[in-house]
């Protein structure tokens, strides 16, 4: 039998300077030219 493969989803896990783990980044300022927003792009342009 063949077992059905699941779709990955990719989990951005976001430490934070104090070493505390988030995932959501709602209401935290990223500052301009942070890598994350490279990042962000890259996910959408996949999609």
């Amino acid at each position: 039998m063949k077992s059905v493969k699941k779709k990955w989803e990719p989990r951005i896990s976001n430490v934070m300077a104090d070493g505390s783990q988030l995932d959501d980044l709602t209401g935290y300022v990223i500052p301009a030219g942070h890598s994350y927003y490279d990042i962000i792009r890259g996910m959408h342009k996949r999609t």
